[in-house]
């Protein structure tokens, strides 16, 4: 894994392209990434910044959604970008289960958007309240795990590269379905 946390960078718009720049390598050559919802959200963020990294980006648009955007780098490399829910239309928590794979974790996302909280926030484990879809019985064995030393960056980066990992392992998932049923390589197509 490698992480980017905002707080390290004069702003988000920085932080994507530091990112971007760091999958432009010979190694990603043909590397297809995948991110959740990247059609209805992040493409729109990222498409600005890619297209002032490179001058040959080919995005694939139907129905107003990206499925695919391609960069080109360096003269000869292609890297993929792809929405994952477009080939699965559910929750990463939901897809986890019904795949069998590592299970989500918990994060308090209402936390993050108070514009009161520091991003270098340390302290107290966030309230319940902070959570979505948590039962007391949950919210009580993740707060056991910090004695009132709880790391926002530390806490975001753990749920992010979790969240990765789980996307990488149903796309490994669903690509071995697909090609055992269909002898389709949906990573070709």
């Amino acid at each position: 894994f490698k992480s980017f946390y905002l707080s390290e960078y004069l702003n988000e718009k920085e932080m994507l392209r530091e990112s971007i720049k760091f999958l432009m390598k010979r190694k990603y050559h043909n590397y297809k990434v995948y991110l959740h919802n990247f059609s209805k959200f992040d493409a729109i963020f990222l498409l600005n910044i890619i297209s002032d990294l490179s001058e040959s980006v080919f995005p694939v648009i139907r129905d107003g959604r990206f499925i695919d955007l391609r960069l080109n780098y360096g003269g000869k490399y292609k890297l993929y970008f792809r929405d994952s829910l477009l080939l699965l239309p559910s929750s990463l928590k939901r897809l986890a289960k019904e795949f069998n794979v590592t299970n989500k974790g918990l994060f308090p996302y209402k936390f993050v958007n108070n514009e009161n909280i520091s991003l270098d926030y340390i302290g107290v484990t966030p309230t319940i309240d902070y959570f979505d879809n948590v039962s007391l019985e949950e919210y009580n064995i993740y707060c056991n795990e910090f004695n009132n030393n709880w790391n926002l960056k530390k806490e975001t980066i753990k749920y992010c590269e979790l969240d990765c990992f789980i996307l990488h392992q149903i796309i490994k998932e669903f690509s071995n379905y697909i090609f055992n049923f269909f002898r389709v390589d949906i990573l070709a197509c």
